[in-house]
């Protein structure tokens, strides 16, 4: 092959490659926070106005204003023609640069103007005056001002809609903003291994064929068609021009009058007419698939939305009401039975909702899915969580008994029988997962505040109460009695954390728990960290050891998290927490009063936790979607996965610890990676200074650092060196002993003895997890030592050995 013929064929796989770009890469890229910067919009409009009772006039004359020359600009273009132009300008994004904070709106602005041109009720465009036929890439460029002013006007007409007052309404703007703004909730390949899941199964395929008239299967088949032939289209009408180009390089000026018709052709069906490389009917589909056209036409009609006589501003209006209809109907047809997807990005989100949508109608199809469904949620769920603890004792889709009143106060005699998702046991943790299955109803998504509640009512509120149930019943009973009349034992569980996992998105509601607390759906007793399925998928594959899923729990569901920070997307958290953040400084006096051994207040503490304001976390995603996009072989640029921030000294300690898993490893290794750097450096370090000192006078030594916020998670580290002179086994009764004596003595929740040789390398570990309160013989045991007893500690500071590091924690 000659250079030019190699040039050529670099310059057509380019080519072909942009080409397939054009309707596959807007379908990878996930937009769950892509709400506009609503401050900034806000404060232009009060500027103009000058008047905030104006702002919503404005906004609507606006929206009114934009929608008219939007629908003037394509009055006389073909329907198909200008969405495929505008699809081809907004998803000309280069996997390598993709930023979904500066990209992902583009799919809504898409959407507006399928639904206005949607509204006129035909696809060709109005005869344009003197027969001139127009350019679609002409009328692109005045789009975009348009759609963006439109974009502006119905973002603030939305919040002006909500009582800012009721916290109920706070949250049903943040889903109606959800459904305007964000699109393709979850990567591609996620959603489609959970559609495998779901409906692969083989009687859900019989109940799906008999009330569809189809199967899932066969849904994503005709999807797949539909975006293949598009983009099979576009490459082949591109390799056609490049041919032609081809033969004008090396030399041919003769062009027969064939070639200079089909080139006029391509360039006219490139430029002016793209819309017939989109355009398909089920008998184009089912010549270029294995499926009949009787189900090709099923599947359309199921998921198609017909054109139809309206005014534009109306269908414009029901979008920023969360009413679009293309979220589940995503393909646009003609009367004349003619087929264009209104964006790729639609296509796959919107097979559960509708197919669900459908099997409601038929009692047994129904009951036949949802108890797959259900199943599938339950484990699912408890594998994403297991994989990161070790050893852990599952229990999964069990039924327990509890009181059904007052009167039954025994185990023995609770007659009451419930069910339990999921429990997770490893050391003294206890995870509890709840599944939920249900989805968000349409009026709901629109942000209506009855619907909403009754629907996170069953959602929220019931996996809590839920996930509350079970933990009362730990902690008062020390086990459960199942339905089969064995006891499960759980006299050793000290924390327990509700993991409530949802099918649906809920990312703008769940993300808020203290409005939820607020308008009564939540209570601030042992929240749950509710998540969606997906959310937790991506998670556990970002998470790196078993302290970060702990420490994640822990912070995740502190009353104070989410009104210290402001986040609509899970991940946003999670990635905040990664940069060693996600942490709320706790108020000092309410410490003291919870825990007044640890010292009086310092007015540095005072002065930190005084300075903490409210956090807004903007999208944080971008490194994540590149990691993934690499992954995934879509980005060529490799980049690193998101990793937890930390002292690289403290991560190899924690994973020291995790490799021994001696008793309370995941606990302490949870509250080593909780401490900020400083403390990280110190007690990581601790043993080899401690071991410098001990080689130095050949004595043993050791460090007590108390530290908690109140009663529950206060914790004792004791950090202890043996002297050549002494046995290792002597050793070990002393940390026992002094780990024990000190945290009785200090009545804290949980005690840690780390033990080192002279030479600083950790040997042995102690843990104590006993419930704090009177103990006869732990006050022998603190007089023998000696060390004062807990009396001596009531009401004023214990004498300080503890460092500011050992207090202010990540």
């Amino acid at each position: 092959m000659s250079k030019q013929q190699r040039k050529r064929t670099a310059k057509r796989k380019k080519r072909e490659r942009a080409a397939r770009r054009v309707h596959t890469s807007v379908d990878q890229f996930p937009s769950t926070s892509v709400l506009l910067d609503s401050a900034v919009r806000l404060d232009s409009y009060l500027a103009l106005s000058g008047d905030p009772a104006a702002v919503v006039p404005l906004a609507r004359q606006r929206l009114d204003d934009a929608v008219e020359k939007i629908a003037a600009a394509v009055a006389h273009v073909d329907t198909f023609d200008v969405l495929e132009a505008v699809k081809l300008r907004a998803s000309l994004v280069d996997p390598e640069t993709y930023r979904e904070s500066e990209h992902g709106a583009t799919v809504a602005m898409i959407e507006l103007t399928a639904l206005i041109l949607a509204s006129r009720g035909a696809r060709p465009g109005t005869t344009p005056p003197g027969d001139v036929e127009p350019n679609p890439s002409e009328v692109i460029g005045a789009l975009q001002a348009h759609l963006q002013n439109l974009m502006d006007a119905g973002q603030v007409l939305n919040m002006f809609s909500v009582d800012r007052d009721d916290a109920l309404h706070r949250i049903s703007f943040g889903t109606r903003l959800r459904e305007v703004a964000v699109r393709n909730s979850s990567y591609p390949h996620m959603v489609e291994d959970t559609l495998t899941a779901l409906f692969d199964e083989p009687a859900v395929e019989a109940a799906c064929r008999s009330v569809l008239g189809c199967t899932v299967s066969d849904i994503r088949t005709v999807f797949a068609v539909l975006q293949r032939l598009t983009a099979d289209s576009w490459t082949n009408n591109l390799d056609a021009l490049e041919r032609l180009a081809g033969l004008a390089d090396s030399g041919v000026t003769d062009l027969s009058a064939s070639d200079l018709e089909q080139a006029r052709r391509l360039l006219g069906r490139l430029a002016v007419g793209p819309g017939a490389n989109a355009m398909h009917t089920p008998e184009t589909l089912a010549a270029a698939v294995d499926l009949d056209v009787r189900t090709i036409a099923t599947v359309l009609d199921l998921f198609s939305t017909p054109m139809s006589v309206r005014p534009p501003v109306d269908a414009v209006l029901e979008f920023f009401e969360g009413k679009s209809p293309f979220r589940t109907r995503p393909v646009l047809a003609t009367p004349e039975g003619e087929y264009t997807v209104v964006h790729h990005a639609l296509l796959v989100p919107a097979i559960r909702e509708r197919v669900e949508d459908a099997l409601r109608h038929d009692t047994d199809a129904w009951n036949i899915y949802s108890k797959h469904r259900g199943a599938y949620l339950e484990a699912e769920a408890a594998r994403l969580i297991t994989v990161h603890l070790p050893g852990c004792a599952q229990h999964l889709g069990f039924e327990y008994f509890v009181p059904a009143r007052d009167t039954e106060r025994h185990p023995a005699s609770y007659t009451k029988l419930v069910e339990g998702d999921g429990l997770l046991l490893l050391d003294d943790i206890a995870i509890i997962i709840e599944a939920k299955a249900v989805a968000l109803r349409p009026r709901s998504r629109t942000g209506d505040p009855l619907r909403l509640r009754q629907d996170l009512r069953r959602i929220v509120t019931d996996a809590a109460d839920q996930g509350d149930r079970l933990r009362r019943r730990i902690f008062h009973d020390r086990g459960l009695r199942l339905r089969d009349e064995t006891w499960l034992d759980l006299t050793t569980i000290r924390e327990i954390h509700t993991v409530a996992v949802s099918l649906e998105d809920l990312s703008g509601i769940a993300t808020i728990t203290s409005e939820l607390v607020t308008s009564g759906l939540l209570t601030t007793d042992d929240l749950p960290w509710t998540v969606s399925l997906h959310d937790l998928r991506i998670i556990s594959e970002l998470i790196d050891r078993p302290a970060e899923l702990l420490l994640y729990l822990r912070r995740r569901t502190e009353p104070d998290t989410t009104r210290r920070f402001h986040a609509v997307d899970e991940l946003d958290f999670f990635l905040h927490f990664l940069a060693a953040q996600l942490y709320v400084e706790p108020d000092p006096d309410e410490v003291h009063d919870a825990l007044p051994q640890l010292g009086a207040p310092r007015t540095r503490d005072r002065r930190r936790h005084r300075r903490q304001g409210l956090e807004l976390l903007t999208s944080l995603t971008d490194p994540l979607d590149a990691w993934y996009f690499h992954e995934l072989g879509i980005r060529a640029t490799p980049i690193d996965k998101p990793r937890m921030k930390a002292n690289l000294a403290m991560l190899n300690l924690i994973d020291e610890l995790a490799e021994r898993r001696d008793s309370g490893w995941l606990a302490l290794t949870a509250t080593l990676l909780h401490l900020d750097e400083s403390a990280q450096r110190h007690c990581a370090t601790a043993g080899t200074r401690l071991a410098a000192q001990t080689r130095a006078d050949g004595l043993p030594h050791s460090q007590a650092i108390p530290m908690g916020t109140r009663r529950g998670d206060s914790v004792l580290l004791v950090l202890m060196t043996t002297a050549p002179a002494i046995s290792t086994k002597a050793s070990q009764q002393r940390l026992r002993e002094y780990t024990t004596a000190k945290k009785h003595q200090l009545q804290l929740d949980r005690g840690f003895g780390l033990l080192y040789d002279s030479k600083g390398r950790l040997i042995s570990t102690f843990y104590d997890n006993r419930t704090p309160g009177p103990d006869p013989v732990l006050d022998a045991l603190c007089s023998r030592i000696p060390l004062k007893g807990p009396e001596a500690f009531q009401g004023f500071p214990p004498h300080r050995r503890r460092t500011r590091s050992s207090r202010k924690r990540r």
